[in-house]
């Protein structure tokens, strides 16, 4: 029917997502000498070299990485057949996997889950949360199904659509110098020790961005990976930060302020989903429901 084998394809996704044809043989139950068979057939059956292995290591060629492509999506089917199936034998409920900022993991998402929840029983949820970057990242490789995050750059696989747009704030200690302003520029920031969020954070990309347009560089520049801890810092009066202006919620505010900014800066978060999965039924109903949602203006 094919002049390629459809168990071939998957081998060699395992190798090259894996990078390894010894991790590949043990997650697919197989000897090496089979992983290594089923990628030499492969290569017979396209009439191309795939990889080019070099100490020890391999790289894809590039008749290898559209292969790869191609792969990839056979895989994933491969992989939603065989859940679909367990859940139609076992009664299973399909599994939902979502990914979102810690942030939101706290601000947005247990409104968004439970009213979801209570719309779609028959469907479960997993909640995932990272920097902006990592989570599109799961979202391509397919360990999450849908991801709320803002300020990316949309590939072309993937389906998107703005959900809310966030402003960005001077967060300080309640007894720091800024704090009696009714609103600062980036320029009096800079005189203070800045923390803000590692690499791959959408605010992190957002403030730099600010910064290196205005050609100011901050005078101390601290990375950390919790928005948690960042608030804490910033609460004792060594420095400042710079985030969305809900992030600072509740009693928060008895020892935190949240001062506007001269400049406008502002994060667009949106809903991504990978564009051949937009009408699988959990996803297509988690979607229309952030949909309702956002009309009803509730979030």
């Amino acid at each position: 029917m094919f002049t390629y084998s459809l168990n071939s394809l998957v081998v060699f996704y395992v190798v090259v997502k894996t990078n390894s044809f010894s991790k590949a043989a043990d997650l697919l139950f197989m000897t090496q000498p089979g992983v290594s068979n089923h990628v030499a057939q492969l290569e017979a059956q396209t009439g191309a070299r795939l990889l080019v292995r070099e100490k020890g290591k391999f790289k894809l060629t590039k008749e290898g990485k559209v292969i790869f492509k191609y792969a990839e999506k056979i895989e994933a089917a491969a992989r939603g057949l065989e859940n679909t199936l367990k859940a139609m034998k076992g009664g299973e409920k399909p599994l939902l996997k979502i990914a979102t900022t810690p942030v939101y993991s706290r601000i947005m998402m247990p409104f968004i889950l439970g009213t979801f929840q209570n719309a779609n029983p028959d469907i479960m949820i997993k909640l995932d949360s990272g920097n902006s970057n990592d989570m599109v990242k799961t979202l391509v490789s397919m360990e999450n199904d849908v991801v709320i995050v803002a300020n990316q750059k949309t590939s072309q696989k993937l389906y998107s659509f703005p959900l809310i747009r966030e402003e960005l704030v001077l967060i300080t200690a309640k007894g720091h110098p800024l704090a009696r302003k009714k609103s600062v520029s980036l320029a009096e920031i800079a005189e203070y020790p800045l923390v803000i969020r590692e690499e791959g954070s959408s605010t992190r990309k957002v403030v730099l961005s600010a910064y290196g347009s205005l050609n100011i560089k901050p005078g101390v520049l601290i990375d950390m990976t919790s928005t948690e801890f960042i608030k804490e810092w910033v609460s004792q009066g060594t420095g400042v930060s710079l985030l969305i202006k809900r992030a600072v919620l509740g009693d928060e505010r008895k020892h935190l302020k949240a001062i506007p900014l001269k400049e406008s800066l502002s994060l667009e978060v949106s809903v991504l989903c990978l564009k051949s999965r937009k009408y699988d039924k959990p996803i297509q109903r988690f979607i229309d429901h952030i949909k309702e949602l956002k009309s009803k203006a509730v979030l």
